[in-house]
Parts: structure tokens; sequence; C-alpha cells
């Protein structure tokens, strides 16, 4: 248990699921559903290690043991300069 968030001091948190995105060598892992604690008035998350560390041993074994991802998604990538 929290006893205040580090950006804004709020004492009050609340248990989520939510989509956490980890990036690696310019690689790409998207994990729906990861628990965490988020301050009820900033939004900051904060996640158990285990779950960190679950989520970067699930990436490794993706990217370097060829373990199949429940799906995979193709995202458009656009350099800011040549938006127009």
């Amino acid at each position: 248990m929290r006893t205040g968030c580090n950006f804004c001091g709020n004492k009050k948190f609340q248990d989520k699921q939510v989509q956490y995105i980890y990036r690696h060598n310019g690689n790409f892992l998207i994990v729906n559903d990861v628990p965490t604690e988020e301050c009820t008035y900033c939004g900051e998350q904060y996640f158990k290690t285990e779950v960190l560390k679950k989520i970067e041993r699930d990436f490794r074994r993706i990217y370097t043991a060829h373990k199949k991802p429940k799906h995979k998604v193709e995202v458009p990538v656009e350099e800011f300069a040549q938006i127009k």
C-alpha cells in the first residue's frame, strides 16, 4: 500500500486493470488487463515489480524464443516534421 503519490501527494489510490505498452530496442509489446494502483487525483500508475518482470519475460519470449503472441497489430508511423 502506498503512502502517497510521488507526483501530486494524493493519498487515495484505486486498483485498476490497464493497457501497458512495453518498448525495448524499437520493439513493442502491448499487454491488456495489467493490474496497477492508480492515483485518484492525477492518474499516475504504480505497478508491482513482479508484474513488470512478468511482462519483460513475455517480451523476451516473443522476440527471442519466438513465442506466438495472442495477436499482432499494424501501427502506422510518421515523422513529426513531415506532418502537414
